[in-house]
């Protein structure tokens, strides 16, 4: 048993008042401990043994990938509103007894719910917070689906066995580690990259090597980042502060500097803002803002749906506009209940269904910065499910913003890999393209996803001399431009992890160098650099480029007086 005692301390603060469910039947257990379980913290890890781990090529994949339906547990942590947009829009699945159905269905049906979209696992539970303790779907190697099973970090029994009564249920293989997990400390990129706080490492006796390992070996986690928790609360949960909508788009909290967790997520949104993503490139970072009452990342993404929780308060209306800037072509919809917390909202109460036939493309955009009449090879991983056939591999492109794509085949090269060549242009044409493709099982998938109605991957073709586009430099983190567009002066926040000669010029789209904004010694601080044009400089897109001897990154500024 590796739970460390340094969690009893946390928690020894915290023992939840009881919350009734919205069903008026059942007094619910916390999402934290009771002070009965307190006392019984010994049988964590003990109800069920470990099996072996699927084998290489494992994949967790992310919460904003395909999803055929939704978890919510009976007697409901939910509001009914919730359940019956959940039913409008996707398959509901309820957990619950067998014994239960009768008054689900009886609930539901005075409540509106659409019951063609309902369905029931039976299993036994202890609570209400399948995210907490329910299955982590995975992706095979063969393109077949998987559950990880962990031991729950709650001496709840039928709660830690949900995963391998799902797996029985429904003939999906169960695969357990000794590692001490839950839920709502867990996002995935779905490219190797995870993200908890450091939770995960404390419960397991502060072995971080062994959690890195068990993550390898059963979810394929070979990038696994464990900071701590910038919060600092009793439940030490990232979902509570942070939130991965896609593979390089995070949402993390915002609060006024009064409060005593500003400082924290400031320079956790700028750390991460400074690491590479799955794609080699920096993390887009969004910010959502609260007055640290509402807990607005505490969302769930069901396909190209998003359920927000709202607390009627002046920051909902903004907190929407936050995801719906981050998420363009999505519907963005809040649901107000007088049980959210800011450490427990909709999120910890409900749980995406991955889709275990998934239709997956895997791309690495491509660089930002491309030579001027050279034409640029696209490749993609795409695969279906064996018992279905792919029916469309097709890229679409255009030169600028507007007008219409021009459609070409992608042709297998083997192996599950398809490419396309966009053809080359003259400097200075902007190029957006995305990917689709399709199976004879009907589904259909697009990357980015939900392309054209969201947004797509992008380049310039440029003049020799600009480099390859904006990667992470080790020991770099860059802010900005900002703002951008800009009809006056633009900066970049540079910062350094040490002191280093700094380079930062402005290069046209052909390549030409239009100013050296700094060229010199920068210390570790950070550091403000601006380019203040002058009238002779015409308005359009630029390139910023940063240099130090550990590498270069540039970035794109356009020039609108």
């Amino acid at each position: 048993m590796r739970f460390s005692l340094v969690i009893l301390t946390a928690f020894m603060a915290f023992t939840a008042s009881a919350e009734m469910s919205v069903c008026g039947t059942e007094e619910l257990l916390p999402i934290g401990f009771t002070e009965e379980e307190l006392l019984r913290l010994d049988e964590i890890g003990t109800y069920y043994s470990a099996t072996p781990p699927p084998g290489e090529g494992v994949r967790s994949p992310g919460e904003f990938e395909p999803m055929t339906g939704v978890f919510i547990r009976w007697p409901l942590g939910v509001p009914y509103s919730v359940v019956v947009d959940f039913s409008n829009h996707t398959q509901v699945w309820v957990i619950c007894l067998s014994s239960e159905q009768a008054a689900v269905t009886s609930a539901f049906t005075a409540q509106g719910v659409n019951m063609a979209n309902v369905s029931f696992v039976n299993a036994p539970t202890n609570s209400i917070w399948v995210r907490d303790y329910g299955p982590w779907f995975l992706m095979l190697e063969d393109g077949t689906s998987g559950i990880f099973d962990f031991d729950y970090n709650r001496p709840r029994p039928d709660d830690d066995g949900f995963p391998i009564a799902l797996g029985s249920a429904w003939g999906m293989p169960v695969y357990s580690s000794d590692i001490i997990q839950t839920g709502g400390n867990y996002m995935s990129t779905g490219f190797g990259i995870s993200m908890s706080t450091d939770l995960v490492i404390d419960e397991n006796g502060g072995d971080e090597d062994w959690v890195d390992s068990q993550m390898l070996l059963y979810c394929g986690v070979d990038d696994y980042f464990t900071p701590v928790d910038p919060q600092e609360s009793y439940i030490d949960h990232i979902d509570c502060w942070g939130k991965l909508l896609s593979p390089d788009r995070i949402l993390i909290l915002q609060v006024p500097p009064s409060h005593q967790d500003y400082a924290a997520l400031e320079a956790m949104a700028d750390l991460i803002e400074g690491m590479a993503g799955p794609f080699g490139t920096p993390y887009q970072v969004f910010r959502v803002y609260s007055s640290g009452t509402e807990g607005y990342t505490n969302s769930i993404i069901i396909n190209d749906r998003v359920y927000v929780p709202t607390w009627n308060t002046g920051n909902d209306a903004p907190a929407l506009a936050s995801y719906q800037a981050a998420l363009p072509g999505y519907d963005i919809v809040g649901f107000y209940y007088s049980g959210w917390l800011n450490t427990d909202a909709l999120h910890c109460r409900a749980m995406g269904v991955t889709d275990p036939e998934m239709l997956w493309i895997d791309h690495t955009p491509a660089a930002p910065y491309q030579i001027e009449n050279v034409a640029v090879a696209v490749s993609a991983f795409i695969r279906c499910h064996p018992s279905n056939n792919l029916t469309a591999t097709r890229l679409y492109y255009r030169y600028g913003t507007s007008g219409s794509f021009t459609q070409l085949t992608m042709t297998s090269s083997g192996e599950d890999t398809y490419q396309a060549s966009i053809p080359g242009a003259a400097a200075g044409t902007f190029v957006q393209y995305y990917i689709a493709a399709s199976d004879d099982s009907g589904r259909s998938e697009a990357h980015p996803r939900f392309a054209p109605d969201t947004w797509f991957n992008s380049f310039v073709f440029c003049g020799t001399g600009i480099g390859s586009g904006p990667e992470a430099v080790p020991g770099m983190s860059v802010e900005g431009p900002r703002p951008n567009p800009f009809n006056s002066t633009v900066a970049l926040g540079v910062t350094l992890s040490g002191g280093s000669h700094l380079r930062v010029e402005v290069r046209d789209l052909a390549g030409r160098l239009v100013e050296t904004v700094f060229d010199g010694e920068a210390g570790a601080s950070a550091l403000d650099v601006t380019w203040t044009p002058g009238a002779g400089v015409p308005d359009g897109l630029y390139i910023l480029r940063i240099e130090t001897p550990s590498g270069s990154t540039a970035r794109l500024a356009t020039l609108l007086r």
